[in-house]
């Protein structure tokens, strides 16, 4: 799982390794959305009659999990470095 982790970009050994502790077996969710929300990094919501507003991420969840996506993130956006052989 951590091998698997380390090949999306922007998440190296310690992040995959971390990641693996906290969530423990990814399959324990139905789907993407329900790892997000067990995150905490789904948009709140305040719904009233046919208004519907979506407001910041919830921050309710593994606080740690969350951090560690966020950088991932952060490290995403720039290009990777190609190493010449």
């Amino acid at each position: 799982m951590i091998q698997a982790l380390q090949s999306l970009r922007g998440i190296a050994t310690i992040t995959a390794t971390s990641l693996v502790a906290e969530i423990g077996s990814f399959n324990r969710f139905a789907s993407p959305k329900k790892l997000m929300s067990y995150v905490g990094l789904i948009p709140s919501e305040s719904s009233s009659g046919e208004t519907r507003r979506q407001g910041n991420i919830t921050k309710t969840g593994n606080r740690h999990v969350r951090r560690l996506l966020v950088e991932a993130a952060w490290s995403y956006r720039h290009k990777p470095a190609l190493k010449e052989i």
